[in-house]
This record gives structure tokens, sequence and C-alpha cells, in this order.
């Protein structure tokens, strides 16, 4: 590498830590109303990193992201690779933007940096992790402890002690496929509650049956089934809208108890 290409590198990565570490300084500001998260999924043979952004309010935002990696090698050498788009986010919607796939056998100092703006390109979302080692970085995958990690996000939203259940009661093939449909989305996207989330289905007229989503105890969404595969991506979709919002219903409760 030569002199111009190393001055410019290392320009690079002192830019972007100097930048992380004054809006660490007021992380305050960011996550409020669109929160950005990592989150890191271990593999046999390499991490994955996924980029998160999560709506926390009842408005529809369009967006766009930036999603960095900062690699300094053993000799010092430094180098960027970013990956981003613009995107809309409806509300209570949580969405994986992006992800990266760090080897084990990586070395050197790694730096990943998710931003999130605003339609004016105003910053409004962050989240950083920092492998000291690179993929030779002992990373526990336990949310919480990925949080700890992830020192630049303002203070977690969802500060959960116990994970809830998504439990299933159903009784025909298209119950069960809504039931699988509806699960992905909740394991994909990391959900993280104490509350016990209840897929049921019931006859109802006819040969048609009914499905109800409820988080703890509480209905959420209900419709009356078809095997369709469109129709039940689409109940899913909007099912997992509805538990995500009834979920950080039941977080604010919670926090106004403990505060009072």
């Amino acid at each position: 590498m030569n002199i111009t290409k190393h001055i410019k590198y290392k320009k690079i990565l002192f830019l972007a830590i100097t930048f992380f570490l004054a809006n660490n300084v007021n992380a305050q500001f960011y996550n409020k109303e669109v929160k950005a998260t990592i989150r890191v999924d271990k593999n046999s043979e390499f991490y994955t990193f996924n980029a998160i952004s999560e709506n926390l309010t009842p408005s529809d935002y369009n967006l766009r992201y930036e999603f960095m990696v900062f690699r300094e090698d053993e000799n010092k050498n430094t180098s960027k690779s970013s990956q981003g788009n613009r995107f809309f986010l409806k509300a209570n919607e949580k969405q994986v933007l992006s992800s990266v796939t760090i080897n084990y056998n990586d070395t050197g100092k790694i730096i990943l940096a998710l931003l999130i703006y605003d339609k004016d390109d105003k910053p409004i979302g962050q989240a950083r992790i920092e492998l000291a080692e690179g993929g030779k970085t002992e990373i526990d995958t336990d949310k919480k402890k990925i949080e700890a990690v992830t020192n630049d996000q303002a203070p977690a939203q969802d500060g959960y002690i116990k994970k809830g259940f998504v439990l299933k009661k159903t009784i025909s093939k298209p119950g069960l496929d809504f039931y699988r449909l509806f699960y992905s989305k909740y394991y994909n996207l990391g959900v993280n509650t104490p509350y016990d989330i209840l897929v049921t289905e019931s006859f109802a007229r006819g040969r048609t049956t009914k499905i109800e989503v409820l988080v703890d105890n509480q209905l959420v969404w209900q419709f009356f089934s078809q095997p369709r595969k469109q129709f039940l991506e689409q109940m899913a979709k909007t099912a997992f809208e509805r538990t995500i919002a009834q979920l950080r219903i039941l977080q604010k409760q919670d926090k106004q108890l403990t505060q009072y």
C-alpha cells in the first residue's frame, strides 16, 4: 500500500472513531424514535452481524441507513466497507436492513457501525460493536451481553429479564402454517420479551376456523383462516406488528409501575 492510500485509510478510521466517540457523549439523543441495533448470530465458522431498525412510534418513516465495517490489519493498514440504502419503516415495525459475516479466523481490529438517518439526513439512530481481535474476539450472543458490547447505543429500550414463549394451539394446516410464518418473524428479528404470546385456533362457522393472537392473555389480532399462502403471510405480518405494539404498551406500563 502506498503512502497516500495509507494516510487516506488512517484518516477514515480516525474520523470514524472520533465521530462515534463524540456521539457516545450525546447518545441520549439517539434511538428514541427509531432504534438501531446490531444483532449477533453465531454459526459454526463465523459470526453474522445483522443491522436492525425498529420504529418505536405510531408514525411511518422514510429513512436511510449506512452499515459500515472498519478493519485494521496486523500491519495497521485500515479499510472501510459499507452497505446502505433508503427504506420505509412502518409504525411499530422492526426490520432487518443488512448483514455482514466475519470469519472466526479474521484478525485485526474490526469496528461495525450502524447509522440511521431521517428524511433530512439527520442521524437519529446508531449502534456500534468493536472487535479488538477480529473474529477471534469472544462474543456472548446472549442479548444482554451483546448490548453491553454495543456501548455506543442509548440505554436499551427493552430491559427485559426473562424471556417469554410463543405458544400454539392450532387444529388445522392453515393454522399451523400461520404460526410458522408468525414465529419466523419473531425469531428472525430477535424479539426479547417476558410476556407469553399465544396463537390459538378454534372452529368457526361452516368449515372455517378462527385464529387469534394473544399477548399476555390480551387479544391483539384475529381473523378467519384461509389456506392461501399470500393471505397467511399478510395476516402474520399484521399480527406481528400488532404484537410489537402491544409489547411496547406493556413495557411502558411496567416502567410506570416501577417508577411509582
